[in-house]
């Protein structure tokens, strides 16, 4: 399927989802309230959501996992429940030419689960592009989970954010402590400023006497230069377990040094192996 013919299904595979999983009763009463008739009861629905659907997080059968990661990549990966699905599926009812009016407007008096589900449901909307203002505005919040449903396992930031914001999302997951390795294709928006301003993070740290998760070396890969070189061997020569395997994988892949090493294909297993160990390490 083309990406337009996928958006354009959007609709339909989240009401397929949602009709196999809900009771007769509880999607009678979804079928009336996607009809909503004014933005007021639009806000009225998407908050009555948590109290007449279940809670419940799907299993995906192997045709479902399909689909799904076709149309928003990554998602089959997160923590979805039922309740985000209707509510998302509420959202791609609002009329194009309102939608961004209208959600921004449900952004200001929503909770933080409604949060969650609106950064995280925009991408299934046909002008998610038009949304990038709004997104710019969550990525600011200090709220670990509110930031996870923009940054983590959500192919919005990767391929609609300006070059700036994707940097800040990316340096913002690394001050937070989050997983990089659940950027949604982090290794297609990896770039040469980004890559020379995690360097000046890491010197930052060291200075200050302190350590750097082993992911960030990931951002070198394809941007190495004498400096970046440099501060790799002194990562194999005293660094822990984890950021000598990452160093290591840096300085082999780009051996070769020339300007198509960010062309060539990214050994991503390798990388995720490095980010869930340091994950798991740190969250003993």
């Amino acid at each position: 399927m083309t990406e337009n013919t996928i958006k354009n299904n959007s609709c339909e595979i989240l009401y397929s989802l949602i009709q196999t999983r809900l009771s007769e009763a509880q999607m009678d009463w979804m079928k009336t309230v996607i009809l909503f008739e004014n933005e007021n009861l639009f806000f009225q629905n998407f908050g009555l959501i948590s109290r007449m659907i279940p809670s419940d997080s799907p299993q995906w059968s192997r045709s479902e996992k399909i689909n799904l990661e076709q149309l928003y990549p990554g998602l089959t990966s997160g923590q979805w429940n039922l309740q985000q699905f209707c509510r998302c599926l509420l959202m791609a009812h609002i009329p194009e030419d309102q939608n961004v009016t209208i959600i921004k407007k449900l952004t200001q008096s929503a909770d933080i689960n409604e949060l969650i589900c609106i950064y995280k449901g925009i991408f299934f909307l046909e002008n998610a592009f038009e949304f990038v203002p709004l997104v710019e505005e969550g990525i600011r919040t200090n709220i670990t989970s509110i930031f996870d449903s923009i940054a983590l396992l959500n192919p919005f930031a990767a391929k609609y954010l300006p070059l700036k914001s994707w940097n800040q999302l990316v340096l913002k997951a690394l001050f937070m402590g989050r997983p990089l390795y659940q950027i949604t294709n982090l290794d297609l928006r990896k770039n040469e400023i980004l890559a020379f301003i995690a360097t000046d993070y890491i010197h930052e740290r060291w200075s200050a006497g302190r350590t750097v998760s082993p992911e960030i070396w990931r951002l070198m890969d394809g941007f190495v230069n004498k400096e970046i070189t440099s501060d790799l061997l002194k990562v194999i020569e005293s660094g822990d377990p984890l950021s000598k395997h990452a160093a290591i994988i840096v300085l082999r892949e780009n051996a070769s040094n020339t300007c198509n090493n960010i062309l060539r294909p990214i050994n991503t297993t390798l990388w995720n192996y490095i980010g869930e160990q340091y994950y798991i390490q740190i969250n003993k």
